[in-house]
């Protein structure tokens, strides 16, 4: 399995979001409960970092695995835009699809697979961004049938899902939901979540 275009993809939508950026809009609350803007653009980097560390070959046991909470940068915009830019130039090498990546609750995985996991965590952190400074977020639905059908294999596991997990616990929805709405449900998120402010401006 080679998904390497799609991840590419949703590093340059989800990276465009966070340039955009503004200063006032890294305090926003996200449909993750525990992270804000900028802890989730912090996340987002240390996964890319362990990523191209990995995949290059260049890991050992000082890197991390992908995981979740992660130190806080002063300028997490521009740490990302970097970490995804390195992480470019290393998924050129056919050889990232056979390296080793250690990720949290899944052990060791070949790079193939952890593309594959860090591709859906890129494209639905890209929707929860969107949702916290309210503006419309459009992955091709291609990109994002992929990230539901790679997601669905998921185990449900304490680890994955749960208090305390990678993950909170599928939410349904409706069979003929945008595939977006799916995919943001598998992950444990409500697909109509606004903070606070905007759902109340729309009663």
């Amino acid at each position: 399995m080679d998904l390497r275009e799609h991840y590419l993809e949703a590093l340059g939508l989800t990276g465009a979001l966070v340039a955009d950026l503004g200063e006032h809009q890294l305090d926003l609350p996200t449909p993750c409960d525990e992270w804000d803007v900028r802890a989730m653009i912090c996340h987002l980097t240390a996964n890319t970092l362990a990523m191209r560390a990995h995949l290059s070959g260049a890991a050992d046991s000082m890197h991390a695995e992908l995981t979740g909470d992660a130190p806080q940068t002063p300028d997490p915009r521009a740490d990302f835009e970097t970490a995804a830019r390195e992480l470019g130039s290393v998924l050129t090498d056919d050889a990232v699809l056979s390296r080793s990546v250690a990720v949290a609750g899944s052990g060791t995985v070949p790079g193939s697979i952890a593309i594959g996991v860090h591709f859906v965590d890129v494209l639905t952190h890209g929707w929860d961004l969107s949702r916290a400074i309210g503006i419309d977020y459009r992955p091709a639905d291609r990109r994002v049938a992929t990230a539901v059908r790679f997601a669905a294999g998921y185990p449900d596991s304490p680890t994955m899902r749960g208090p305390g997990a990678l993950f909170a616990p599928v939410r349904t929805t409706d069979p003929d939901a945008p595939v977006l709405d799916q995919l943001v449900a598998l992950l444990g998120r409500d697909p109509r979540w606004a903070p606070a402010a905007r759902a109340r401006d729309r009663r």
